[in-house]
């Protein structure tokens, strides 16, 4: 949707206007104004391809002016696969700059630009040591800054950490079936999955190009197994001239689309409904949903009685929020629910998408351990309504770009994703049909009925009714359609349930049962059961998974070295059995040294070149994980607590048997934290601020025993942390 996520593709978009003002006291007089203030007129439009090209002329008459070569970055930097361009021209500029300047506000801000181009080359570390670099020239003044570089911070070891441990998928371009060479984006299928709606920018006889360099978003659909892109049809219905309009949601039954448009009050949510034959024209969804605050998303719960949508209305937790809204007897939408502070956070979230189950919910967002910008998560709701802790879907779902809209199929084992980042696209963004290598499907029975005749011919006053027997827990409140009665219900297999069809004006009802067995899976039909009437209840992967550790301590010995720096380190400790000490020719045990707490003011650690081999130690090749699966906590609350820790090590095989890795090294005071991702992490201290740890990081650095160590906020571990 590109009326939502217009914006430049780092924080530093919104300087671009400012360092034509900074930095214009470099420049020696022979720059074209008229000319400079074109491309930034173009770059603020979006079109950064032809802002490109004015700059481009500039830096060709004066090829050391700031303002140029600052805006020439940031505009390579908003293209799909511009960032080593952009960091050559931030290193031109950084080159121009004196050493003065280096230092201060000149200096910090093409730094920062440098560090979020190293970010989007996947090389998070490297833009980590730009950013600790930065933090110690701030003066205590910049708490701003200093709050924003401490942020990316964070962000990069997230992406370092998911780069390491990517997801097992596939991941295939859909092709020129469905992609062109313009825009594509927005993909919606219905549990069928025979009929695919996106948005596109591409031409169209009646369209008339954008000051962006671009057509208007437009919402199309086409047969799965159509043979070319041209198949696509407008859908007409939707149409206005030159304005945005971009499919949001889809219902399951494919009888709904929820759409998103510029109107009179911003950005506003409306419906359409499919009587069979056409869509109706779309009707803007009602107050409390549209506010005069901007709604620029919204998804309706499988039995429709729920909506899930994004806001930025007052009183959220900043930026733009999830809310959901749900239908009383009558039909009428509620007062929104903010979801709360365990799915929003003081960025934005967006794009969320509830699955057929009712209860895992995908959501984009730019908080929680994002890899930068928006990545895509899912989290579950409790029997109580409360939300689980959100899980990051991972490496290369996500990426430090914006990462949003992802449409899971019912069973999770595969998914409809766009995205401009892989080589195979055809133009623009593409849309990809992604597979997840995973044996955690969700078993969901797929049933259809009817409403009984009898029972009335208004269908806007029937509700089916789903109660699971067993808890007597009423799982899905549906709404037929409108203008057949047509309804579709989505069951966990393995329960019996009752179907209660009512006509709430005139006190009728209807009551059945039906027992979804494994054989009625959608799993394994790949088509609904027909009965006269079903519900929801289930998770990406299942959620409650105990996590199992490798017990093989070659395992562990081995992903140990992998985290300590250099090729010769000794891991001997009796701690770690199957690693037997060297007694070879030139071999010598380290010495005992005097442990070092972190209550010292300094941190002395003996740096020695003493060497020996790990002998019996198991070579593994790196794995690749399955969709991330953490081990569900319903009580799971998101801990604000301030201040910071040392991470020094993370193993995923298992925990160590003691400390006495870490008190040979000199380093005393480690703590052990075992955590739902099924990683166990050693910790050293706690400390007030970033700037305070960041010097006992860099004795540990120079000591050259770890690399990858990571200062990162309590609340992080909280998090993570098994309870």
């Amino acid at each position: 949707m590109k009326m939502v996520f217009n914006k430049a593709l780092f924080v530093l978009g919104c300087f671009f206007f400012v360092f034509c003002l900074t930095f214009s006291q470099n420049s020696d007089g022979k720059r074209n104004a008229k000319l400079f203030k074109r491309a930034l007129h173009l770059a603020d439009e979006g079109n950064y391809k032809d802002a490109i090209s004015s700059l481009k002329v500039i830096l060709h008459s004066d090829p050391k002016d700031l303002d140029a070569l600052f805006n020439i970055g940031l505009c390579y930097l908003n293209t799909s696969d511009g960032a080593d361009t952009a960091l050559i021209y931030f290193n031109k500029g950084m080159d121009v700059l004196t050493d003065e300047q280096k230092t201060g506000y000149f200096g910090r801000e093409f730094g920062m630009s440098i560090g979020k181009a190293y970010q989007v080359l996947l090389k998070p570390l490297k833009a980590v040591e730009i950013y600790e670099d930065l933090l110690v020239h701030l003066g205590d003044e910049d708490t701003l800054v200093q709050k924003e570089l401490e942020r990316e911070i964070q962000v990069c070891h997230n992406a370092n950490f998911f780069l390491e441990h990517p997801i097992d998928i596939v991941v295939e371009n859909m092709g020129s079936e469905v992609n062109s060479m313009y825009d594509d984006h927005s993909p919606l299928v219905g549990v069928s999955e025979n009929q695919l709606f996106f948005t596109s920018r591409r031409n169209w006889i009646k369209l008339s190009l954008l000051p962006d360099g671009q057509y208007a978003e437009k919402i199309y659909s086409v047969p799965l197994s159509a043979k070319n892109w041209e198949s696509a049809r407008l859908l007409k219905v939707f149409f206005r001239q030159n304005e945005h309009e971009a499919a949001a949601s889809l219902s399951p039954d494919g009888d709904d689309i929820v759409l998103f448009r510029n109107d009179e009050h911003g950005k506003s949510l409306y419906i359409s409904h499919f009587d069979g034959d056409n869509w109706s024209e779309p009707e803007k969804l009602p107050f409390p949903i549209n506010s005069f605050a901007q709604e620029t998303h919204g998804s309706l719960s499988a039995d429709k009685s729920t909506l899930f949508f994004t806001s930025d209305r007052e009183g959220g937790f900043g930026g733009i929020d999830i809310y959901m809204s749900k239908k009383n007897a009558k039909g009428v939408w509620g007062n929104p629910i903010n979801l709360g502070a365990n799915i929003n956070t003081e960025y934005d979230e967006e794009t969320p998408m509830i699955h057929y189950d009712g209860k895992t919910l995908y959501f984009s967002s730019e908080g929680h351990n994002s890899m930068g910008r928006l990545d895509v998560f899912y989290a579950q709701m409790n029997a109580d309504s409360t939300w689980g802790r959100p899980v990051n879907l991972g490496y290369p779902i996500n990426t430090p770009d914006d990462d949003f809209f992802f449409v899971p199929t019912v069973n999770k084992s595969h998914a409809y994703y766009a995205s401009s980042k892989f080589d195979d696209n055809y133009g623009g963004s593409d849309i990809y049909h992604v597979k997840f290598e995973t044996d955690d499907n969700t078993e969901l029975a797929v049933v259809e009925g009817r409403i009984d005749e009898t029972l009335g011919t208004n269908m806007n006053d029937m509700r089916i009714l789903v109660t699971r027997r067993k808890d007597k827990r009423l799982v899905g409140d549906y709404r037929p359609n409108p203008t057949n009665g047509n309804y579709m219900l989505f069951l966990e297999v393995g329960y019996e349930y009752e179907i209660k069809e009512t006509n709430s004006q005139q006190e009728k009802e209807k009551v059945s049962y039906v027992n979804a067995t494994p054989d009625m899976s959608y799993l394994d039909k790949r088509t609904p059961v027909v009965f006269t009437d079903v519900a929801m209840d289930a998770p990406l992967t299942k959620a409650d998974v105990e996590v199992v550790t490798d017990p093989g301590q070659d395992a562990i010995e081995h992903e140990v070295k992998g985290v300590v720096e250099g090729e010769n380190v000794v891991i001997n400790e009796p701690s770690v059995e199957g690693v037997a000490e060297d007694k070879g020719v030139g071999a010598e045990r380290r010495p005992e040294r005097e442990d070092v707490g972190i209550s010292q003011v300094e941190i002395v650690m003996e740096t020695e070149n003493n060497t020996s081999t790990v002998s019996n130690a198991v070579v593994k090749p790196k794995t690749v994980v399955p969709v991330m699966i953490v081990e569900r906590d319903d009580n799971f609350v998101i801990s604000t607590r301030p201040g910071y820790t040392i991470q020094i090590l993370a193993l995923e095989k298992g925990p160590l048997k003691d400390m006495s890795f870490f008190t040979r090294r000199g380093v005393n005071g480690v703590v052990e934290v075992k955590c739902v991702d099924g990683f166990t992490r050693y910790i050293l201290g706690e400390f007030n601020g970033y700037r305070e740890s960041l010097k006992i990081k860099k004795k540990l650095v120079a000591d050259g025993y770890f690399k990858d160590i990571w200062i990162r906020p309590l609340r992080d571990l909280d998090n993570l942390k098994l309870k």
